[in-house]
Parts: structure tokens; sequence; C-alpha cells
């Protein structure tokens, strides 16, 4: 991996991560003060501008995050066993959480975002370091 035109990882990393805090800061305005739902999803649920601007911008930093992890998966020295962990812990955080959305049962986006932040506890340390 070439470092020219690259910022240091730790860098990147905590730019990735204040865009993913402040997405999710925004998408935690009450409802009330959003504005209109442009968007129905499901019953209760829809996107308002406010709503697709915390998207954007968590999407974009969770995009970048998950694509440092992806390059530097060589160099973090994890065992197949732990990737295959790590990957189904993501995979099943991020399905809960979508799932979430469209289900009856509404807290089901707490077990997702906890699953998921198991699995960037254990990464996102591991791609910051040099």
């Amino acid at each position: 991996m070439s470092a020219v035109g690259e910022g240091a990882p730790r860098r990147q990393v905590g730019t990735a991560a204040l865009l993913i805090v402040v997405g999710v800061l925004v998408l935690f305005v009450p409802a009330g003060d959003e504005g209109r739902v442009l968007v129905p999803v499901s019953e209760g649920h829809g996107l308002s501008a406010v709503d697709g601007v915390g998207a954007a911008l968590l999407a974009v930093g969770g995009t970048w995050l998950e694509v440092l992890v992806v390059r530097r998966l060589p160099y973090l020295a994890l065992t197949p066993r732990a990737l295959f962990a790590l990957g189904l812990l993501a995979g099943l955080g991020v399905g809960l959480l979508i799932a979430s959305v469209f289900s009856g049962f509404f807290w089901w986006w707490a077990v997702g975002a906890a699953t998921l932040g198991i699995a960037l506890l254990v990464l996102v340390p591991l791609t910051a370091r040099r």
C-alpha cells in the first residue's frame, strides 16, 4: 500500500468517524423539528430533508470507513475465523437496522446497532494504527 497521496490512517479514520457522528447527531433531531416527510417508508417511518442530510453524512462516513478497513484488512493480522465472525456480526447488525424500519418491533434497531457497534469497536482501532 503506497503512502503517496494518502493521509495517515488515523486521520482518515478520525475524519470518517467524525462524519458518522455528525450524521447520527443530525438524525437525532426530534421529528417535530424535521419538517414534513418527503418519502414515507413505513408506518411511523419516513424520510425528511433533515433525515436525508444525516443519512448522506452517515453513508459517506460509513463507506469511507468501510473502504479503509477493507484496504487495511491484510495488515490487521486477524484469523479467518475472527474475520468471518466480525463480518457475520456486522452483517447481522446492518440487516437488523434495515429490518427495524419495516418491522412492527421498533427496538430491533438497538440490537442491530449494538451488534454492528461491537464489530466496529474491534476493527476501527486496528485500522487506525500505523
